[in-house]
Order: structure tokens, then sequence, then C-alpha cells
């Protein structure tokens, strides 16, 4: 499509598979990671200390209780292998912009869905509301945008559609309740959101809800099932790996 050359305004959404489950090498990857040189994550733990809501779910069924070093290592090898892979796929879309010319007239907005735990806090899947789970790539490069800077501001998924609508000189629908981090992006504002939500309710049962304001974030845990009942606060400036110390209120 690039190659093709237009003058006309286009939009593009390339959907990467990767890094989601099921976690194969791509051909020829196999070895790119070592899994013994793997470092584990900094939060590692065998167990999580309690049903935080998805204890029987699919991804947490992936490897044994208590998590093994050694299979965690093995899953991190993989994965990484994983994304340097489509981390190659995304080079290429963006050599063609270069090459075409079409490079400093285009904004390039890179993002994924939640992160996978693989052995932090000694989970294995995405059904949580830790920073390792919650925070996800998000890099953008375009005219206007600053090359290296970094945004410290808030924002949702969500509010990629009010951005794109404002970059492009449109109105967002009205039927939009999100907002545009443009000013962000330009540098003219520091943050558009001041408080971030979140929560996993999987199946439909009550579960993991969240809030982060600044270095605070607090999260409730009401696991029906189970009668678990536990609340979590956790300044991320003084623990940003989010170490347990104590988990009942």
């Amino acid at each position: 499509f690039l190659e093709r050359g237009s003058e006309r305004p286009f939009f593009l959404q390339v959907n990467f598979t990767a890094p989601h489950d099921p976690l194969l090498s791509p051909p020829g990857w196999e070895e790119t990671y070592d899994p013994k040189r793997m470092p584990l994550p900094e939060n590692f733990a065998g167990r999580h200390p309690f049903d935080h809501g998805n204890y029987d779910g699919r991804d947490e069924q992936l490897n044994s209780w208590p998590r093994k070093k050694k299979d965690i290592r093995r899953d991190l090898a993989t994965y990484y292998a994983v994304i340097s892979h489509m981390d190659q796929q995304v080079g290429r879309i963006l050599a063609v912009l270069e090459k075409s010319g079409q490079a400093e007239k285009t904004i390039v907005i890179f993002t994924s869905d939640h992160g996978l735990a693989l052995g932090s806090h000694g989970l294995m899947g995405k059904q949580n509301m830790y920073e390792h789970t919650w925070r996800i790539p998000f890099i953008v490069k375009g005219p206007g945008i600053k090359p290296g800077s970094r945004a410290a501001g808030n924002i949702f998924l969500l509010d990629v559609l009010a951005t794109f609508c404002d970059l492009a000189g449109i109105k967002a629908p009205a039927t939009s309740e999100v907002l545009s981090f443009r000013p962000v992006l330009e540098g003219k504002k520091e943050v558009v959101r001041d408080v971030l939500y979140g929560a996993y309710c999987g199946g439909g049962r009550p579960g993991t809800r969240c809030v982060k304001k600044g270095d605070w974030k607090l999260t409730k845990y009401d696991v029906t099932k189970t009668g678990v009942r536990h609340t979590q606060l956790f300044n991320l400036k003084e623990n940003p790996h989010e170490f347990i110390k104590a988990h009942q209120s």
C-alpha cells in the first residue's frame, strides 16, 4: 500500500498478533535469546499471595504452582523473540515510509493491549491491575512531535480516537466521550488526565478495580466465588515494582 504512492491522506491500522499467545518462536528465531541468561522480573514470585480473581483462569494454568524460575526464563526467552520479530516487521513499515518520502508528513503510533505477567507477582496472564500489565507501550512519531521526548501524562487507549481526529483537523464523533492528548504530544501540556481508572471483571463477576493518581495507586479485590476481599495501596515512586508487603485490609 505504501509503495503505491499517493498524495491523498490515508489511515492504516496494522495489527500484529505478537506477542499474544500461543508463544511460539518465529522460524529462525528459536535461538535468539538463551533462557539461562534471561533475567527474572524483579517482582518474581512463586505464587501470588491471594486469589486475585483469576487464579483458575487459562493463563494461570500455563505453568505449575509455584512458578519455577526455569519455566519463567524459558517463556521470557520466547516472549522476547516474538517481540523482536515483530519489531523487525515494524521496521519494514518505517523503512518504506522513509523511502517513499512520506515519513515527514505521517504520524505513526505504536501501541498494544495489556502485557503478560510472566512470573511477576507469581502470575502469568494479563487479568490483573499491576503496572506490568496495566501500563503498555505507547510510542508516537510525526510532525510537531519532538524526537526523544517523553511524556508522563495519563491516557486511555480510547483517547486515540479523539487524538487522531484532532491531528487530522476533523471533529471526533459526537458519541465520543474521550479526550485528545494532542497538547501532550506537542509538548504544550503535561497531562490531559489527572486520574486513571481500571478494572478486571472476568466472567461478568466483580473482580479487581483500580484507581491511580500521581504516585499513588489503590486496588480493591472483590472475588465473590471465594469471598476474598483485599485492598492494596502502592506509592509507585517508592515502590515501582509493587512489592507486596501486606495484602489484607
